[in-house]
């Protein structure tokens, strides 16, 4: 959202922001709109009520649009924090709206359209009730109806009529929501943007390793590092990011008596940059399918070729052969392979990050990214149809 904003304002657009007041927000001239957070942690039937359907946020946005002339409205994501409640008032005053979907919530309770290790394609056509019948929201009945009972309350207040277009960010994930059910034609494929920094000699005076940055959790592959260390011997492989997964994966390394795991915690930034910068290539082994996978494409902004599952938005990203290596989701056997490939042959690894780099440059540049976003809004005004005259 916020590079979306960025660009926008770069080119000359006013973007007037719109969310659930946060301690933790960016100072905003507009925040005297914001409706106050739902509780999400909150037990009470009022708090919870609100996490549903929230006046509040419809009274805010009420206010915005009366007193703002508002071309487009951009929707990302309005679950829990400021509800479908927003939805009626965006459709009153006839102002066309366009969704980025960043993952699969609008056909799936849980967003993933993952459920046991695997793709759950069982909530087809709006069937959204198997979300309870498997317990879908982390094995918890009452969150798995809340889920429920938000998908069937976002669809009656006008989500799947209203919506002019929806951005999807990759071909993968267009292409699933589609086999869910959604309109074809309102569905256009919109890559994320990625910085491309100068490009940077790595530090030889250190030795390079295997890098894996991202959430340590079960469906990002987190539990297939340890096997793909072990198979690795002489590689360092290291570990950037936080999650669910990570103290229990600490632990193994201590108990397997791995000594070529090192955890960093979490980077940003330049820290993060420079973790990039040194690693010989960088690994993607999640097994859900992603809509995107954003550190592929920060990888191969730098240069750094990518070995990652054949899934999901790395479909779009990664270019088997090319600039890294795609491989069966959980087959670390395929991974090792591509990994050792890389790190015994330099040129190699130099050439494929050097093509991927050149690629985000011209496929995923801001400029790019901000076309494409203009078309949408361009088509979306032009065809949107006039208020009914009373």
């Amino acid at each position: 959202m916020f590079t979306l904003e960025r660009i926008l304002r770069r080119h000359g657009h006013e973007v007037i922001p719109f969310t659930a007041g946060d301690m933790k927000n960016m100072p905003t001239t507009y925040d005297k709109y914001f409706p106050l957070a739902a509780r999400t942690e909150s037990a009470s039937i009022k708090d919870s009520l609100n996490t549903l359907y929230s006046r509040d946020a419809r009274r805010a946005i009420s206010s915005l649009l009366d007193e703002h002339e508002i071309d487009v409205v951009h929707l990302h994501s309005y679950f829990k924090r400021l509800t479908p409640a927003i939805l009626p008032e965006i459709r009153r005053r006839n102002i066309p709206l366009v969704q980025t979907l960043h993952e699969y919530r609008a056909v799936c309770p849980v967003s993933t359209l993952y459920r046991d290790g695997a793709v759950c394609t069982d909530c087809k056509g709006g069937r959204y009730q198997n979300v309870i019948r498997h317990r879908c929201a982390g094995g918890s009945l009452v969150r798995s109806i809340w889920n429920y009972a938000e998908m069937q309350m976002s669809d009656w207040l006008g989500h799947k009529r209203d919506v002019a277009r929806y951005i999807t960010v990759s071909d993968y994930q267009r292409d699933m929501l589609v086999m869910m059910g959604m309109d074809p034609d309102k569905l256009v494929t919109i890559h994320h943007p990625v910085e491309l920094p100068p490009q940077s000699r790595p530090d030889t005076s250190r030795p390079s390793y295997i890098l894996f940055f991202g959430r340590l959790e079960t469906a990002k592959g987190a539990d297939l590092l340890l096997e793909i260390a072990a198979r690795l011997p002489a590689e360092r492989l290291v570990v950037v990011g936080d999650g669910s997964r990570r103290d229990a994966l600490i632990q193994a390394v201590h108990d397997r008596g791995l000594t070529n795991v090192v955890f960093k915690g979490v980077l940003h930034g330049s820290a993060l940059h420079e973790a990039i910068d040194d690693a010989s290539c960088v690994i993607v082994p999640s097994l859900w399918p992603e809509a995107f996978g954003l550190t592929a494409v920060e990888a191969l902004a730098r240069a750094k070729p990518v070995v990652a599952s054949a899934i999901g938005g790395m479909l779009d990203t990664v270019r088997d052969g090319i600039d890294g290596f795609l491989v069966p989701p959980g087959d670390v056997t395929a991974m090792v392979d591509r990994v050792r490939r890389l790190t015994a042959n330099a040129s190699l690894a130099l050439r494929m990050g050097n093509a991927g780099r050149q690629r985000m440059a011209i496929e995923f540049s801001d400029d790019i990214f901000y076309r494409r976003v203009m078309d949408v809004y361009e088509d979306v005004v032009r065809t949107h149809p006039p208020a009914c005259s009373e």
